[in-house]
């Protein structure tokens, strides 16, 4: 039996590219790849971030804890907050635009508060979160200096250490009037102080039966 005979294959031989034209075309590849990736993305600018406002003073439901010498001091508990107390003076029948003074007493922090006064300078007005210096003239000629935080509602708080706070006011327990001022705000009143003393003591009274821990 006769063998057959192949005729040989022919299988085409792989084409090799020069090693140089594909390291030249790989960068070339990439820089397109990623021009491409850029196009497509739009550049959107940040939205503006809003500066958070000016936080007031933390208020809560309140009780009476005592009355005196025209004074009459209540204790506050904000929902989820710590206890306070603060002391206000009855307004006058007619005296709704007077300038006011309160008493605020808490564990850690306490002070007071100015309010229902209109700044002497034209157009000054008190900003939320602005910090003033204040000057506290008083009839029997003693002299503070004080830094006061403006508040949402136009009122001016100045906050003291309640380790210092009777310390600090003794000139507004021992005087009959006082003046404030600030160089931001101008003339600010001029207030009766009839009753300080006691507002202030009962208000740290109720502070310590209260508020301290």
């Amino acid at each position: 039996m006769d063998r057959l005979h192949l005729a040989p294959v022919a299988r085409p031989l792989p084409v090799l590219r020069d090693r140089r034209a594909v390291r030249a075309a790989t960068p070339l590849a990439l820089l397109a790849g990623l021009a491409l990736a850029l196009s497509a993305c739009e550049t959107v600018p940040p939205p503006p971030v809003k500066p958070p406002s000016a936080a007031g003073l933390e208020d809560g439901p309140a009780k009476p804890f005592s009355a005196g010498k025209g004074w009459t001091v209540t204790i506050h508990t904000p929902p989820g907050g710590k206890a306070f107390c603060v002391a206000e003076r009855g307004i006058p029948v007619g005296q709704n635009a007077a300038p006011r003074l309160a008493f605020r007493t808490a564990s850690v922090e306490s002070g007071f508060i100015l309010s229902g006064f209109t700044p002497s300078d034209s157009g000054a007005t008190v900003k939320p979160g602005e910090r003033y210096d204040l000057t506290a003239s008083l009839d029997q000629g003693s002299r503070l200096t004080l830094g006061a935080r403006g508040l949402p509602d136009g009122s001016l708080y100045v906050a003291l250490p309640t380790k210092s706070y009777l310390d600090e006011l003794e000139p507004l327990a021992r005087g009959r009037r006082v003046s404030f001022r600030s160089s931001g705000l101008g003339d600010i009143g001029t207030m009766l102080l009839a009753g300080s003393s006691w507002a202030i003591n009962a208000s740290d009274e109720c502070r310590i039966l209260h508020a301290d821990p």
